[in-house]
């Protein structure tokens, strides 16, 4: 997989960092450009929306795959409607044509709710591994600018008030995403599809 923007930005601080010169009394510091330092993480900042975009097209593509399979659905409905017409409009065949055609419906509803149940769960599949991918983009983020945050906290006061700030921001974003990964899809909301289903038949 291609690295995110996120990762990209994040290698580049870590770059930064590393070619910084290294102060003649502490040789664990370095001195750094604020300026610069700031760019970068500017440039950090204006990649987490995006990538959050992103992941959020593949949540909304759940709608799609529900509206498939309940087109999908109702067209095995039209289907098995227009048999069951067809087999009772033969009037020397209408018991037998009675009895087919309420297998043929019964057949098509199992199939139709069989359709939208795995709609559902694929659904559901890729909204979780969405939440759970964005997840672990903000926690490694978060990790990472944590590590940077210690290395140069000495430096100014300014620039930990930033970093500091960019790590609330992550957090709080992390927060949401994990109440939805908790909270998954409401059962009201598989009930309200079988329903709908019902509805139709």
């Amino acid at each position: 997989m291609n690295p995110s923007r996120i990762e990209k930005a994040i290698d580049e601080i870590y770059e930064y960092v590393e070619n910084c010169k290294p102060s003649k009394l502490y040789p664990n510091k370095v001195t750094v450009s604020k300026d610069e330092l700031y760019d970068l993480l500017d440039a950090l900042r204006m990649c987490a929306p995006e990538e959050i975009k992103r992941y959020q097209k593949i949540i909304n593509n759940r709608e799609e795959i529900l509206g498939q399979a309940q087109e999908q659905a109702q067209q095995i409905m039209s289907q098995a409607q227009a048999q069951t017409k067809q087999l009772l409009d033969q009037n020397e065949l209408v018991q037998t044509a009675y009895a087919q055609a309420e297998q043929i419906v019964k057949e098509a509803e199992a199939q139709a709710q069989q359709i939208l149940n795995q709609a559902v769960g694929e659904g559901n599949q890729v909204r979780t591994d969405a939440l759970y991918y964005t997840s672990d983009l903000l926690g490694e983020a978060g990790r990472n600018i944590e590590l940077s945050l210690k290395e140069i906290e000495s430096k100014s006061s300014m620039l930990i008030n930033v970093l500091k700030k960019d790590i609330e921001i992550i957090k709080n974003n992390r927060s949401e995403l994990q109440d939805q990964i908790s909270g998954k899809i409401p059962e009201e909301e598989e009930a309200a599809a079988a329903e709908q289903t019902e509805g139709q038949v």
